[in-house]
């Protein structure tokens, strides 16, 4: 049976269909479920340095933020997003939206997924569906998720001070109730 987990702070669900343990680190594949139409992103525009990813939208209509150009995928289209590559989605349609991601190679995306939206699922996040900033430097480096914007250099010493304060305050990357 696959594994889901919400956020109801952004109205966001996943369910795992193909974990990297699976895999022997080579996908993870996600259905990711936004419940209600955004008129914007909720998840904020952001790279990742190592992994590339494939969104395919199954249900609604996905909106895709590319390299600073807007898209609208319908049912059965798909984009490819390389390393590097700024992106960010939202909900486009009038109901859920639904939508494959292939990550390759997956790192620890599904830990990072599993840990916030279990804060969430907990009401330990904030509105932005987020943890507390020392929370979220402790668990931020699993995504490889940098905003665009941000030095990666200035941002990873950030995340090392941060998370250091946030480690001894006994913030954890993950937590045996949310990760398998």
């Amino acid at each position: 049976m696959n594994k889901t987990v919400r956020n109801p702070a952004i109205g966001h669900r996943i369910t795992f269909l193909q974990t990297g343990t699976q895999t022997n680190g080579e996908l993870l594949q996600i259905m990711y479920a936004v419940e209600t139409p955004e008129t914007k992103p909720t998840i904020p525009l952001h790279i990742h340095l190592q992994c590339e990813e494939r969104f395919e939208a199954v249900q609604g209509q996905l909106g895709v933020i590319l390299d600073g150009e807007q898209r609208l995928l319908s049912v059965g289209e798909q984009v490819l997003i390389p390393p590097g590559t700024p992106h960010t989605f939202w909900n486009a349609g009038e109901g859920e939206l639904r939508f494959i991601t292939d990550v390759r190679p997956p790192g620890q995306l599904q830990t990072y997924w599993e840990t916030v939206f279990g804060l969430a699922e907990e009401g330990k996040v904030g509105k932005n569906g987020m943890p507390n900033l020392l929370q979220l430097a402790v668990v931020a480096p699993l995504a490889d998720s940098y905003a665009p914007n941000v030095p990666i250099s200035l941002t990873n010493l950030a995340m090392t001070v941060l998370g250091g304060i946030g480690r001894l305050l006994g913030y954890k990357e993950s937590y045996p109730q949310y990760s398998q």
